[in-house]
């Protein structure tokens, strides 16, 4: 992917998540507390201190400790979001043009110069490919077969867990973000029942803070945990897709180079070998 597009797709990134922000505060802002109607009895207390707006700041200061946690949480899903862009898309994973140039090789039937087009280019489809070649026997290439595709099977199951390394940790935020949103809402809700419990229940205004404390935590929770969710399937998806349309790219140039029937499917050896509890790489 050229800078240019991955640049387009980090802006767009960060506009669709302000558009979210933006959308969640103008939903949590209220509107000004209305002044006290005509003839109302005189009390002797200081009045409440009433804000006439209502800021970003005020709102995180609103939801109480959990939005310190509950902060941590989307900056990770903004940073996850960006570094998948940059690592998880179909023309870095799946290069159409690259491939192309391998089949040309494979129907010329010159294994060297496919090795030296797989080994050029870090993508997941060439790694894989690139290490199913070496696995070539020259005086036997059909015989070989079913190993050169167990391995290219292999490689790729562990290409694909690779790249979906960072994608699986949306998938935790998905869960954690609520979780940390009801812990809000919880302690929230024993402060304003503490509060009834020492004789404030004739005092809404006592109340508000904590009553507001628990909203706050639960609209910003299940907010994260939405955008998360939305990205975590989107990743999996392009990585879904791509493992798909390898598995016919795969079989194509095998034929033209080697011949001979399938063995088996590429995409069984992957799950064959999650099932063996093959080394399926989870790091960088």
């Amino acid at each position: 992917m050229s800078n240019v597009k991955r640049r387009s797709l980090i802006v767009l990134c960060g506009v669709a998540l302000l558009m979210m922000s933006s959308v969640y505060f103008s939903i949590l802002a209220q509107a000004p507390a209305a002044p006290a109607a005509a003839g109302a009895p005189a009390t002797t207390e200081a009045p409440l201190k009433v804000e006439s707006t209502v800021t970003l700041w005020s709102l995180i200061k609103s939801g109480g400790w959990a939005m310190f946690p509950l902060g941590t949480c989307s900056i990770a899903v903004v940073w996850l979001t960006v570094l998948n862009f940059m690592r998880v898309n179909k023309k870095k994973l799946l290069p159409m043009e690259l491939i192309g140039q391998i089949k040309a090789a494979a129907a010329q039937r010159d294994l060297p110069q496919m090795l030296s087009l797989a080994q050029s280019s870090d993508s997941l489809f060439t790694k894989a490919l690139a290490a199913g070649l070496v696995q070539i026997q020259p005086d036997n290439p059909e015989g070989s077969r079913h190993k050169v595709e167990q391995v290219i099977g292999e490689v790729a199951g562990r290409e694909e867990s690779r790249y979906g390394f960072y994608v699986n940790f949306l998938s935790l935020l998905t869960s954690m973000s609520p979780m940390w949103g009801l812990i809000g809402t919880v302690s929230g809700m024993i402060g304003a029942f503490s509060k009834i419990g020492a004789g404030g229940m004739g005092k809404p205004e006592m109340l508000a803070k904590n009553i507001g404390e628990a909203l706050v935590c639960t609209a910003t929770g299940l907010i994260i945990a939405i955008t998360a969710m939305l990205f975590y399937f989107v990743f999996r998806n392009i990585l879904n897709t791509v493992m798909k349309e390898s598995e016919g790219q795969f079989t194509e140039i095998l034929d033209n180079l080697i011949g001979g029937p399938v063995t088996q499917p590429v995409t069984q050896y992957v799950a064959e070998a999650a099932t063996e509890g093959e080394p399926v790489a989870t790091q960088q």
